[in-house]
């Protein structure tokens, strides 16, 4: 638990030197009991010892005993030390308080790698994986600290810079979990000492002045939108207005893919010591330690050149390895690479974090987890399913398995979160059957002769075509998936074969994703599941009844029995209004995806957008305003999702009457949309649409 705060949180009086001073205080007492005993030997330990302790002291005496100083707290009596101040204030001086790099267990960091893998180096260090966690310092922190306040749920927040080091002031009553009420206009000012996250959002954090573990600051920066927000408003999640800092968050959770070779180190009295080989997804997380690599080529380096040697030693250690000889086996070369390995082994490398699993032997979050690239996963985790087993461990860890199943899962199993892409290409057949792997589409280093951007590549990290059907041609034959078999235009979205079986319903970073599952479209199935069809998320002009026919006549899947309302009323319309926060969200993103907006005619969408302009779920409200400003006449409408619910209300209106004033009724009009041929809303069947829908409480646990 964080100290007791009172304008401020103490994380200057530390142990370490508090035992400092006290041993200078001993040696000088020490001293003057031997100058008293023995003056000979007494005057030169006194003429040492004092000096020494007088400048000890002088340097110790503010941090000990003027500890607010040091934190650079604010509050109505204490005024921050900083440039101007006695005491220098760097990053450096909260290294005891937050999670340490430190090399063990073999692993060397990835800039011990950049002697003999210079481009692979550079690219990984242009990539997302690399800032995952960072030191917080001016230059990595994308988040404006240039003296800005904001405000949210009647709490202010104010982000500023000193030198390399930032600082987040907010309300004491956040911080301080424990003792004596604080004044609700007490605040506490603290230092950004780690980051996580640069690709959407960053997420900042503070130490808590116990061990090593940290608090979360309850703002993100969202890059997209260039700005503060409540963290609360980037998750799907239920509404509240209720502030966290989720303490020790970092060194529980995030930590454990967000870094290379974690380990959380939570004592019995529940202080972490949480140290971690590098921040970041580094070189050795894909490859292994690389310790044992480095001394392998290192001793077969000779006056005759590398390259020469460790051909070689290669063929030597092949001959001897058929002979059995154990001396000459044990010089092949440790490091892995995934692309050697096969499509099962090569992909459970990046289950290791893309996967929503868990440990199988709990005590190894605390010391270090044993998964090393070419194992196999199963031998250190467990991966949730949909089944029997995963409910029984998950009952055994006190969990409720209904509300864990729904957090992560679609009805039949099908993963719905992001960052667990694993799970859903161990369920493909492509997977199970052939031999698709994470690297049939992903290059973790940019490859030669690719002319993307550094950036284009670093957003998605695909291979050279990959954006397209030749991740399909691979293995299928292209000129068996002709206008036959798509039924669509070839040069057209709907002939895409990832649109088709890579759907996104995945949601995450709000927004929806690719389904990393490979399924084929099929109305009974998707209704079962609670889950939009790959069809009606383009067409999302058209009911259910219309893909069914389809389906029932190109394909031959059988139709299911719909009630009324999916028979006649377009998915759009029944989504929009019916559908929970998951699936509000997931159909607020295609209405401003392009191929959907093509498909359907985009401009009947704008009313049902605006509509859920006033969501009570924030990032349901988020990806509407999104969407709503990528249709032709909205561009400019002025609205925050994060607004005070008077000012949603006014931006809701004002886009409605802007809908009433741009809808003509010549294009996208029917009872299936609810608007009549004049271009006119059906309003009470609208409002009857929308008294129905669904509110069970959402946590989507990307």
């Amino acid at each position: 638990m964080p100290p007791e705060v009172s304008g401020s949180v103490d994380v200057g009086m530390t142990d370490a030197l508090m035992i400092f001073s006290i041993a200078w205080t001993v040696a000088f007492a020490v001293g003057v009991l031997v100058y008293w005993k023995h003056r000979q030997w007494g005057k030169l330990g006194l003429f040492i010892l004092f000096p020494l302790f007088c400048l000890t002291l002088v340097g110790l005496w503010p941090l000990l005993f003027n500890a607010d100083d040091l934190a650079g707290t604010s509050s109505a009596e204490g005024t921050p030390r900083g440039e101007n101040g006695t005491v220098p204030i760097t990053p450096a001086v909260f290294e005891p308080f937050r999670p340490l790099e430190v090399t063990s267990d073999g692993y060397v960091k990835a800039s011990a790698c950049l002697e003999c893998h210079e481009q692979n180096y550079h690219s990984w260090h242009d990539s997302y994986h690399r800032t995952m966690t960072q030191l917080a310092t001016a230059d990595s922190v994308m988040g404006d600290f240039s003296g800005k306040t904001v405000s949210f749920d009647g709490r202010d927040y104010r982000m500023t810079q000193e030198g390399d080091l930032c600082w987040v002031e907010l309300p004491a009553s956040i911080v301080q979990s424990e003792g004596p009420p604080v004044s609700p206009n007490e605040t506490s000012r603290l230092p950004v000492v780690m980051s996580t996250g640069s690709h959407h959002m960053q997420v900042y954090w503070f130490p808590m002045g116990k061990g090593r573990m940290l608090g979360q600051f309850p703002l993100v920066y969202l890059k997209e939108a260039d700005r503060w927000v409540p963290r609360k408003s980037c998750f799907l999640e239920p509404p509240t207005s209720d502030a966290d800092i989720e303490i020790g968050r970092w060194n529980n959770t995030c930590l454990q893919c967000h870094t290379t070779n974690p380990k959380q180190k939570l004592s019995r009295d529940f202080v972490f010591d949480t140290k971690v080989a590098e921040f970041g997804i580094s070189c050795e997380a894909c490859h292994g330690p690389g310790e044992k690599h480095i001394a392998f080529h290192r001793t077969t380096q000779d006056q005759s050149g590398l390259v020469e040697r460790q051909s070689s030693v290669s063929d030597t250690v092949a001959s001897d390895a058929e002979s059995g000889n154990p001396d000459l086996q044990n010089q092949v070369d440790p490091i892995v690479n995934p692309r050697d390995l096969d499509h099962r082994l090569s992909s459970q490398v990046c289950g290791n974090c893309h996967a929503m699993a868990t440990h199988l032997d709990p005590k190894t979050r605390n010391d270090g987890h044993t998964f090393r690239p070419g194992k196999s996963l199963s031998d250190s985790r467990h991966l949730y399913r949909c089944n029997p087993s995963s409910e029984s461990l998950l009952k055994k860890q006190g969990q409720d398995s209904k509300a864990f199943f729904e957090s992560v899962f679609w009805k039949d199993g099908m993963i719905r979160v992001s960052g667990r892409e694993f799970n859903g290409l161990a369920d493909s057949p492509c997977y199970q059957k052939g031999t698709m792997s994470c690297l049939s589409c992903h290059a973790v280093h940019k490859e030669d002769g690719d002319s993307r951007s550094t950036a284009d590549w670093a957003n998605d990290q695909l291979a050279i075509d990959m954006d397209g059907d030749h991740a399909c041609t691979q293995c299928h034959d292209a000129a068996d998936y002709g206008e036959r078999h798509t039924h669509h235009d070839l040069a057209g979205s709907g002939s895409r074969c990832y649109n088709c079986h890579m759907p996104h319903t995945t949601y995450g970073l709000m927004k929806a994703m690719r389904s990393h599952q490979i399924s084929s479209p099929d109305v009974g199935r998707d209704q079962q599941a609670e889950r939009p069809n790959a069809c009606n998320l383009c067409h999302l002009d058209q009911p259910l009844s219309w893909t069914a026919d389809k389906l029932e006549s190109w394909y031959g899947i059988e139709k299911p029995i719909l009630d009324e309302a999916e028979s006649n009323l377009a998915t759009g319309v029944l989504w929009s209004l019916q559908g929970d926060a998951g699936i509000r969200a997931i159909v607020a993103w295609h209405m401003g995806w392009k191929p959907a907006m093509q498909a359907s005619q985009a401009d009947w969408m704008a009313r049902y957008l605006a509509h859920l302009l006033t969501d009570p779920y924030d990032v349901v409200r988020y990806i509407a305003g999104r969407s709503l400003k990528a249709i032709q006449g909205f561009e400019d409408l002025d609205y925050d999702y994060v607004a005070a619910i008077k000012d949603r209300l006014t931006a809701q209106t004002a886009a409605v009457m802007r809908w009433d004033e741009l809808h003509d009724g010549d294009s996208s009009t029917g009872n299936h949309l609810l608007v009549d041929p004049e271009g006119e809303l059906l309003l009470q069947k609208f409002r009857d649409l929308a008294g129905q829908r669904n509110d069970r409480d959402m946590y989507l646990n990307e």
